[in-house]
């Protein structure tokens, strides 16, 4: 999977793996939600039952607690480092979780999940550090996409865990499960497996630690601690490849909340599919997904100029997600959406292995926290917008146009990348 050649050992890529266990076992806390609005019992407990507004809000406030978490939280992590700012997180998130499973009312749910966004607003910064600090950056898309399929794999895992989970022994164990699964990320972090830099390490050996520092420039630089008011950070903002960055985050990321929210309903209103073809369709499109970030991850680190991958992918979701909207054939409609949401996984590795080449060490935190806070916060708007398409339009057309829209947004932006690319060349 990671490149060998010349690694003088690979104890990088088992930190990697690490991080990507990691990821699973954080992701895998946010996303009980969904088959809890089908427990019958929950929703009566909480005082759910024909709430669609109250129930919509339990994943509303996440996103946005953990887009501005995203933002917010970077002064914290930039003064505890990237190890400890995650053990902070994963304790935290565990907690809510813990907590979660307690609550009598929708008030102290609407508190835990509040609590949940910010701790898990901790972690991808500090995990994009991470993956800077620990790879050389010919290997970074793969690191990169490695982390990134922990969500795929956790989505997959996820609707058959809480439904044995919620029909088998109650509710309340789809938040003690997790939260205590949660735990076990105190293993790497706490026995310094993960640590902030291979120099660090009580496990690498000296050569792969050379090997690593010897590639990465700029990562042995000690940290500015007051980086976040510094000139450094305002250049960073009127940087106009960062915002770029920022606007294709956006746009991949609202292909993948715009397509896995509406497409179950497209399936089965607008093509007639029944809900457990639905379901096999879905599952199949996140299996995609895994496969695509890998895909991804290995090209962006075969091209010199890694802006190209992302100008090809949002072209392929741009025409692929029209072609959802125009093929007449119920099964090309499924072909399409699987493609659409594989080939979009590719610009996640591009994005973050672009910006952990581009930004020191000292300013990384800072940078992925606002283009990471920036894109969920504007792309958890995108299911309302296709919700809002759909019904003033009365098609589904509407809404993937929408999507439509802001893939070519994407692509432009990479190819405006891509040109600031060739001429640093």
């Amino acid at each position: 999977m990671l490149n060998y050649s010349n690694s003088q050992g690979r104890y990088r890529h088992k930190l990697i793996i690490m991080l990507a266990v990691m990821w699973i076992l954080v992701y895998l806390q946010r996303t009980n939600i969904g088959v809890l609005l089908v427990d019958q019992r929950f929703l009566e407990e909480m005082g759910l039952v024909g709430q669609a507004a109250r129930q919509g809000m339990l994943m509303t406030v996440f996103l946005l607690v953990y887009s501005l978490s995203n933002m917010l939280s970077v002064p914290i992590s930039n003064r505890l480092g990237p190890r400890r700012a995650l053990l902070l997180g994963v304790i935290i998130g565990a907690l809510s979780m813990l907590a979660g499973g307690w609550v009598a009312s929708f008030a102290a749910l609407i508190l835990v999940r509040v609590i949940l966004g910010l701790a898990h607003g901790i972690y991808h910064p500090n995990i994009s550090l991470l993956v800077k600090n620990w790879t050389p950056p010919q290997e970074r898309g793969t690191a990169n996409a490695v982390v990134g399929v922990g969500g795929c794999l956790a989505l997959i895992v996820a609707l058959p865990l809480y439904t044995w989970i919620n029909w088998g022994i109650g509710w309340e164990y789809s938040f003690f499960i997790p939260g205590l699964l949660g735990l076990l990320a105190l293993i790497p972090l706490g026995f310094s497996w993960i640590s902030d830099q291979p120099s660090d390490n009580p496990y690498i050996s000296t050569q792969e630690a050379q090997y690593i520092v010897s590639q990465n420039e700029d990562s042995n630089t000690p940290r500015d601690e007051s980086a976040v008011d510094s000139p450094g950070v305002r250049e960073l903002l009127k940087n106009t490849s960062f915002w770029l960055l920022a606007v294709i985050y956006t746009a991949f990321l609202c292909s993948w909340w715009g397509l896995m929210t509406w497409m179950p309903q497209y399936l089965v209103h607008a093509r007639n599919f029944d809900i457990s073809g639905m379901a096999g369709y879905i599952s199949l499109a996140y299996a995609v997904a895994a496969a695509g970030i890998l895909i991804g991850g290995r090209l962006v680190d075969r091209v010199q100029l890694r802006s190209v991958i992302g100008i090809a992918a949002l072209c392929g979701v741009t025409l692929t997600t029209l072609g959802i909207a125009l093929v007449p054939s119920p099964l090309g409609a499924v072909v399409f959406m699987t493609l659409a949401i594989g080939i979009n996984e590719f610009v996640y590795p591009t994005v973050w292995a672009i910006m952990q080449t581009s930004l020191p060490s000292h300013l990384l935190v800072t940078g992925s926290g606002i283009v990471s806070g920036v894109g969920n916060l504007l792309s958890a708007i995108s299911p309302f917008i296709l919700g809002w398409l759909i019904q003033v339009s009365g098609s589904y057309t509407g809404g993937l146009l929408f999507l439509v829209a802001m893939a070519a947004l994407g692509a432009v932006c990479c190819v405006l990348l891509y040109h600031q690319e060739a001429s640093a060349h």
